[in-house]
């Protein structure tokens, strides 16, 4: 079997529904922190029905579900599905694909589905169990399981062996073997309790059943007169009711003729109300019209009168717009005179300037002559000059240069004077901190020690935790223990309570007293027997047997109150009791005891009682002797002194020796003892209560105080390893100061190689500086003679440009372009007043041609409102018609209505009289029926008197009678006779017959058929009890098996896990050795295993010391050795390869691949090692919405999802 694939949806970080497919091998998981990897490992124990959130990471169902983002809404349902492969029938299903899926959703309910089918979790887990994944720890492997490993106690690792052994199904076989013995013992004792309640109510329920035979002889011979009598009654009665009903009829048929009439005038009196609500109706809505003309004739005015005054104000507006345009054409006509005087000086300023263009056009020329030759001049000029220059700068430059290599040289000797300093300084702190190197290797020693001790304080810390722990689980097992003995107890109180209320085991006669005693019915009432002696546990027996059936005799204070309750039991004929009165009982003759060993004494003297209770004792007891056993029995027989009053012997086995020689013994059917010791049991029970509660009191403090002494373990163990942590961080501390020490002395010693490396460069540099210097001093005399010649022919120049001025063109050009800029100016002026005045001119017409266009919209609108002022007047005539039309049809209409309503008052007034009459018809006629009513009822009442006391009887019925619902079975149901004439004698019989069933008394009609019941049930339980035996005595076989079977698995996986532990450290640690061992070799049940290390190099070692690569390492060396010894089909390895470094990386990937041919695996991993090992590569990324998503590869091909 192996994994196929793996979908999730909603889950966690899985928003979207992702998919992993997982082939044959090894498949890798990799992504960064956070991105929601180990959410896989999770979804898959919640998958395999993981119920702890704590181990899925959270704290509730809802933590499950994708809780959303700032940009993603959290979902309602979370789901995973894990597919399996079962082509190889590991699981026993009939399918080659097992598909586990579970659902969660916010409201916290939780489903599962197999197969697409909703199932239990039971069923889940069930098929999980029987293919050995069911609660299996190393199926899903996480870095806490890695450390949990090692950290755990010897006997919780043994959970991880177990597991592997496959016993954990044995262990819960066995706990419910166990549970069912323990229930079965319950059912015994309990079957017992019943059986010895029921024996004595047997015989109680035989002499019921007698009387209620007897009973049932009386009343059947009543039932047959009683027919007789209430034939004749109910003959009787249905004579009366046919007269009623007859008179009823009459008087009904009466009443409604009346009614009739009566209907007949009020439909006239309806008809003339409806006439007056149509009248009614019709001017209300001719009222209605009225008004609405009226308002809409008002509404009309006033919007004639808006249509007129509108009318004249847009006149006038017409008029001032008008007007107001004359002005504006004027003012146009200007404007257009203005623009032609402006376009004529225009014209005569542009002639002018073409005329000076022409004369600067000469003059420039001449001057562009003269700028020829003199340009030619100047150019030379310059470049003499840029000769000069370049030579000067040549010069400057090397002057430069000297001076630059005058302070370099200073540069170079301050530079080097400075590296010889530095490297002064440096010797000095290299010194220093070799000094200071010596100083905290000696502290890192120091500290290293002090580690040493304090883990070995440690160690004795969690010795001692170890054994605090395990004082804590005894307490808690004692406490346990003293806590269910007394819920025992209690309980055991509870059903003696229960008895001594209901007296079970007493005769029905002594209940009957006890509880009319109780009631205060009887007085002088003192107890029972049993319940006034106090018998030791060892005599109880002899005493029983002493007593006999006078144990529930009744000890009472007089004569008198004696009879009373004898009468009060033949009252009640409740059975029979004996009494003892303490007026009148008298004590027997004395009896001499033998002086024989074995003999007790009499019993009355062996038990205790109060004073005044011994006489009515002593005539039960004072004449029973108490022996050993049977054989002094026999020896002190002929020795008793033989009088008139018989004896008994009664040994402590409960055997009975009789004066005349007769034994009485056996064994007695009965558990759990009888009146007796229930008394004494009843009497024990507040003080052992009381010693179990002190005890269970004394327990909760010892575990109070093992508590709070293993919370100061646990502090004073929390101090040490705070202490621990102090002083590593201080030895780390210190070691980080010794690495930076090492590493500033190195750097201090390559600087200071480094300084000397310079100087010498320095002393080179200043060398080929003295030789610069000389060539520079030879480069600048040749520039000095250069510089001379040139100087010489620059003046020549100079002195013939001075008299090439061209002055007088100059002046003439610019007297010509200023007269020509002023024309330009006045020319640009007359254009922008000549632009302004065409403005104006159009902004001009724009104002007249706006109001003309308004004018001739109010001209319109004018003649729009003089239409509609005419329609208003037209409509205002027409309404006023209407108006009238309805003044009209109103008048007569209200006239009509005035006449109808004087017609309904006189109708009205007939009404009334007519009622008064019909009246007196009504109640004449309810007289009448009430006779009839009451002649049914009292024919009612009969009948259910008959079927009380004669039950199911077929009745002749009348028609007025409701009818009597169909009986069952009525072919075998008898019929009342009827009968006209009583026979006589018939009612003094029935009396006789009730009296003689009265005297009687109460009887129990179920009595024989309880006595059967009881008589089966006796049996039964007796079957039962059997049952019950053999049912222990097999369960204790099963839990005998089931112990061996889980010892025997135990040990051959313990040492199959044993030697590939071996094989498996020395494998991943290249070396050293390990060891398994068992803490208890002789009790394999309970036995720890405890874990022995000596990695290489190293001696043998406790696992605290072990650094966190080590214990890593041994922790995947002992899962590793589990998986060999008892492969899983797959497996999940959570990180369990993030302490390990390369080396031992190679180690883990090799024997990874190795144990892959026999287990599938998922590895979730950061190290590159181990993904290189992997067949299938899942990269888990999370983005900004929170949610995780997936790319895979398969390493033989292309990405096969996404």
């Amino acid at each position: 079997m192996r994994v196929k694939d793996l979908e999730l949806q909603g889950y966690k970080t899985f928003a979207f529904k992702t998919e992993f497919v997982f082939g044959e091998g090894i498949t890798a998981i990799v992504g960064p922190n956070g991105s929601g990897k180990s959410n896989i490992a999770d979804a898959v124990r919640w998958v395999l029905g993981e119920q702890s959130y704590k181990t899925l990471r959270g704290k509730s169902t809802v933590d499950m579900i994708f809780s959303g983002s700032e940009s993603r809404p959290r979902m309602g349902m979370a789901q995973a599905a894990l597919t399996l492969d079962n082509s190889d029938g590991w699981l026993p299903v009939e399918f080659s694909e097992v598909t586990i899926a579970r659902r969660a959703y916010r409201s916290g309910e939780n489903e599962y589905l197999l197969n697409g089918n909703r199932v239990r979790l039971r069923d889940i887990t069930e098929l999980l169990a029987t293919g050995g994944l069911s609660r299996r720890t190393y199926t899903v492997i996480g870095q806490g399981l890695v450390d949990t490993a090692l950290s755990l106690r010897p006997e919780e690792r043994r959970a991880l062996f177990e597991e592997a052994a496959g016993v954990t199904v044995h262990q819960a076989k066995r706990d419910n073997a166990i549970a069912k013995l323990e229930a079965t013992q319950q059912n015994l004792l309990r079957v017992n309790d019943i059986i010895s309640e029921i024996g004595p109510r047997l015989e109680r329920l035989k002499r019921q059943a007698e009387r209620a035979q007897e009973y049932a002889q009386l009343s059947q011979e009543l039932e047959g007169l009683l027919r007789l009598w209430y034939g004749y009654q109910w003959r009787q009665g249905q004579k009366a009711l046919r007269q009623s009903r007859s008179k009823a009829r009459e008087q009904r048929t009466q009443l409604e003729g009346r009614r009739k009439e009566l209907a007949e005038l009020e439909q006239r009196i309806a008809q003339v109300r409806a006439q007056q609500a149509e009248k009614r109706e019709q001017l209300s809505q001719w009222h209605r019209e009225s008004s609405t003309l009226h308002a809409e004739a008002e509404k009309l005015q006033r919007g004639l009168a808006v249509c007129q005054e509108r009318k004249r104000l847009l006149s006038q507006q017409r008029e001032e717009i008008l007007h107001e345009i004359t002005p504006l054409e004027v003012n146009r006509e200007a404007q257009q005179e203005r623009i032609a005087q402006i376009e004529e000086e225009l014209s005569r300023i542009e002639g002018q300037l073409k005329e000076s263009a022409a004369q600067i056009q000469e003059v420039q020329k001449q001057l562009d002559h003269h700028e020829g030759q003199r340009q030619a001049l100047v150019e030379r000029l310059a470049a003499l000059r840029q000769q000069a220059f370049e030579l000067s700068t040549g010069l400057a430059d090397r002057q430069n240069r000297l001076i630059q290599l005058d302070e370099r040289r200073e540069e170079l000797r301050g530079e080097r004077e400075g590296h010889q300093q530095a490297i002064a300084g440096q010797e000095a702190q290299k010194a220093i901190a070799e000094e200071h190197l010596q100083a905290v290797k000696g502290q890192l020693d120091a500290l290293q020690a002090q580690v040493q001790a304090l883990v070995a304080q440690r160690e004795d810390k969690e010795r001692e935790i170890e054994a605090g722990q395990e004082r804590q689980a005894q307490l808690q097992a004692s406490l346990a223990e003293i806590q269910r003995q007394e819920e025992r107890l209690l309980a055991r109180q509870e059903l003696l309570a229960r008895m001594r209320e209901e007296m079970a085991g007493y005769q029905s006669g002594v209940r009957r007293v006890m509880q009319a005693a109780g009631t205060g019915q009887l007085s002088g009432i003192v107890g029972t027997v049993v319940s006034l002696i106090e018998v030791p546990a060892e005599l109880e027996a002899a005493i029983e047997m002493a007593l006999g059936t006078h144990g529930q005799d009744i000890v009472i204070e007089t004569w008198a109150d004696a009879e009373a309750a004898i009468g009060f039991l033949k009252q009640t004929g409740r059975g029979r009791a004996t009494f003892l009165p303490l007026d009148t009982v008298r004590s027997p003759e004395p009896i001499s005891l033998p002086q024989e060993t074995g003999v007790l004494g009499l019993a009355v003297e062996l038990i205790g009682c109060e004073t005044q209770l011994c006489p009515a004792l002593n005539v039960l007891l004072g004449r029973a002797i108490v022996v050993e056993d049977l054989g002094t029995a026999r020896r002190i027989l002929g020795q008793v002194t033989r009088d008139s009053y018989p004896y008994q012997i009664v040994t402590l086995a409960g055997e009975m020796v009789h004066s005349n020689g007769t034994i009485t013994g056996g064994a007695t059917e009965e558990q759990g003892g009888g009146l007796l010791a229930h008394e004494r049991e009843w009497r024990e029970l507040p003080d052992r209560l009381a010693d179990v509660g002190q005890k269970r009191q004394e327990l909760e403090e010892q575990g109070q105080r093992a508590a709070e002494a293993y919370q100061q373990l646990l502090a004073m163990l929390a101090n040490l390893e705070d202490r621990g942590s102090e002083l590593r961080a201080a030895s780390e501390a210190r070691a980080a100061e010794a690495d930076a020490a090492e590493r500033q002395i190195e750097r201090l010693a390559q600087e200071i190689e480094w300084r000397r490396g310079l100087e010498r460069q320095l002393d080179d540099e200043m060398a080929a500086l003295d030789e610069k210097e000389t060539d520079i001093g030879q480069e600048m005399e040749s520039l000095k003679a250069d510089q001379a010649s040139i100087q010489e022919e620059g003046a020549a120049l100079e002195e013939q440009l001075e008299t090439m001025t061209g002055d007088d063109l100059y002046e003439q050009l610019t007297q010509l372009k200023t007269a020509l800029a002023v024309t330009e100016q006045s020319c640009e002026d007359r254009r922008t007043i000549l632009r302004s005045h065409q403005a104006n001119l159009q902004h001009l017409e724009g104002q007249i041609a706006a109001k003309q266009e308004r004018a001739d919209e109010l001209a319109q609108e004018g003649k729009a409102l003089a239409i509609q002022i005419e329609e208003l007047q037209a409509r205002e005539e027409e309404l006023s018609g209407q108006i009238q039309a309805l003044a009209e049809l109103i008048e007569p209409t209200e006239v009509e209505l005035v006449e109808l309503e004087g017609q309904q008052v006189a109708l009205e007034s007939e009404e009334s009289d007519f009622r008064s009459r019909l009246q007196r018809y009504e109640t004449i006629y309810s007289q009448a029926a009430l006779d009839m009513e009451r002649r049914r009822d009292d024919l009612l009442s009969l009948r259910q008197q008959i079927q009380n006391d004669l039950g199911l009887v077929e009745l002749e019925m009348t028609d007025l009678m409701p009818g009597q619902p169909p009986l069952p079975l009525k072919p075998l149901v008898s019929t009342l006779p009827s009968i006209d004439e009583l026979p006589e004698g018939l009612e003094d019989e029935i009396q006789r017959l009730k009296i003689q069933l009265k005297r009687a008394g109460s009887i129990n009609p179920n009595a024989p058929t309880e006595y059967a019941e009881a008589l089966e049930r006796h049996t039964f339980l007796t079957t039962q009890v059997e049952d019950l035996e053999q049912a222990s005595s097999s369960l204790r076989q099963v839990i005998a098996e089931l112990d061996q079977l889980m010892e025997a698995d135990f040990r051959e996986t313990f040492e199959a896990v044993a030697a590939e532990f071996k094989e498996c450290f020395t494998t991943l640690f290249g070396g050293g050795a390990a060891k398994l061992v068992l803490t208890d070799p002789e009790n394999l049940m309970e036995t720890g295993i405890d874990i022995v290390v000596r990695p290489p190099g190293k001696r043998q070692q406790s696992l605290a010391l072990l650094s966190g690569g080590e214990r890593s390492l041994t922790a995947v060396a002992l899962i590793f050795a589990i998986l060999k010894a008892s492969p899983t089909p797959f497996c999940i390895l959570d990180e369990v390869d993030a302490m390990l470094d390369e080396v031992n990386v190679g180690r883990f990937r090799k024997m990874l691949q190795e144990l892959a041919d026999r287990t599938q695996f998922v590895v979730i991993t950061h190290n590159r090692g181990t993904i290189e090992a992997a067949n299938t590569i899942y990269g888990v990324s999370m983005g900004e919405d929170s949610v995780s998503k997936v790319i895979s590869l398969k390493l033989e091909g292309e990405p096969v999802a996404t």
